[in-house]
């Protein structure tokens, strides 16, 4: 991303909170349905890439593909549980350190846009106080 074209970018010296994220999962084939969840930091490498550390991952699994319930907040909402345990401890295992690091698109003291190249995705997070 070529620096003048940011719309702003303030360069963090320290990690923020990043809102606990969560995508819906649907295995159709296995009758696995559910949310998929992650929360962690994120914060500035330098003036043209951040980084973005999921520090805990969790599931909420579902009856159906209908996807009446919300998904668990965050995780301490999750009942503590072997599958909690598992998920927690494949998510920070799964971390890859190579792939914590993204070109910023926008960046200020409540919002991050960046590119997550691996999977051609462009993803939003916002701050909550």
């Amino acid at each position: 991303v070529d620096s003048s074209c940011l719309i702003g970018f303030v360069f963090f010296t320290k990690s923020i909170p990043l809102h606990p994220g969560h995508a819906r999962y649907k295995f159709s084939l296995f009758n696995l349905y559910g949310y998929l969840s992650t929360s962690g930091t994120y914060g500035s490498v330098d003036n043209r890439v951040c980084r973005v550390d999921f520090d805990e991952a969790w599931v909420r699994p579902a009856e159906n593909d209908a996807f009446e319930q919300e998904p668990y907040p965050d995780i301490e909402s999750v009942p503590d549980s072997i599958v909690k345990f598992l998920i927690r401890n494949i998510g920070r295992a799964a971390f890859i350190e190579a792939f914590a690091v993204f070109p910023v698109s926008y960046l200020d003291n409540e919002l991050i846009v960046f590119d997550f190249e691996l999977l051609g995705t462009r993803i939003c997070a916002r701050k909550e106080c």
